[in-house]
C-alpha cells in the first residue's frame, strides 16, 4: 500500500482491510486500526516505520474514491 500525491495504490487484500477500517467514523481511529491490522497481517514491510496518521490519510483517500487496485 502506498500513497502517492493523494492517490492510494493498494492490492485486493489491502483493500479489504481499508474497507473494514472505513467503518470507523473518525479517520484517526480508522488509521490506528489499519496500522495495527497491517502489522498483524504482515502485509506491508515497514509498517512499524509508518504512523497511524499515514494510514488515516490512506483511509481519507479511499473515502474520496481516489484509489487504484493493482
Amino acid at each position: 500500500m502506498k500513497l502517492e500525491e493523494g492517490k492510494l495504490i493498494l492490492t485486493e487484500e489491502e483493500l479489504k482491510l481499508v474497507k473494514r477500517a472505513n467503518m470507523f467514523a473518525n479517520s484517526l481511529y480508522a488509521g490506528a486500526w489499519l496500522h495495527n491490522a497491517m502489522k498483524a497481517k504482515s502485509l506491508e514491510e515497514g509498517a512499524d516505520a509508518r504512523d497511524a496518521k499515514y494510514y488515516a490519510e490512506c483511509v481519507d483517500a479511499y473515502r474520496k474514491k481516489n484509489y487504484e487496485v493493482i
